[in-house]
């Protein structure tokens, strides 16, 4: 299995947890992100690029850059996090980890860790990527992505939603 497959693979179970009340969609801890990422490039670089702040001087939120070894090659991907209450919080550090936590998973998901998450029934590349590399010899070539002649895109669905995102 590719590296990039591997990174894409769903999350299920008990890893997945539901919105808190008031939030919209399901989502995976940072914790369970980070490990995903070891498990499958190892060692990685992170790094906050910039923070962001309010008028008023509040961290609001930072920038953040992931570096990884990917199927062979080096990618630089960033992520921008937020806190969503910063008058909750009482420190600037306390803010920074939330924003923090927030960033690196929005940049770990550019890599496809939980992107599913993100596109919920759009999410179709982690299939069409096993169909890829694992070609299941019952399947005529022209219905996997990449096969006979083409480039494969007409074997991607089209998004089901008209929601922006």
């Amino acid at each position: 299995m590719s590296q990039l497959i591997a990174l894409l693979k769903p999350f299920s179970g008990r890893l997945v947890s539901a919105a808190p009340p008031g939030k919209f969609g399901s989502y995976v801890s940072h914790y369970v992100v980070e490990q995903r990422l070891l498990a499958v490039v190892g060692p990685f670089d992170w790094e906050i690029i910039e923070m962001v702040r309010d008028a008023d001087d509040t961290l609001t939120g930072c920038i953040g850059r992931l570096g990884a070894e990917v199927d062979g090659r080096w990618i630089q991907v960033c992520g921008a996090g937020d806190v969503e209450n910063p008058g909750n919080s009482k420190t600037d550090g306390e803010r920074l980890k939330l924003a923090e936590s927030d960033a690196f998973k929005r940049a770990a998901m550019r890599l496809g860790v939980g992107l599913h998450l993100w596109a919920g029934d759009d999410f179709f590349v982690y299939d069409a990527l096993e169909r890829r590399e694992n070609p299941d010899p019952q399947l005529p070539m022209e219905s996997m992505p990449g096969g006979s002649g083409g480039s494969g895109i007409s074997a991607v669905p089209e998004p089901t939603s008209g929601a922006a995102q």
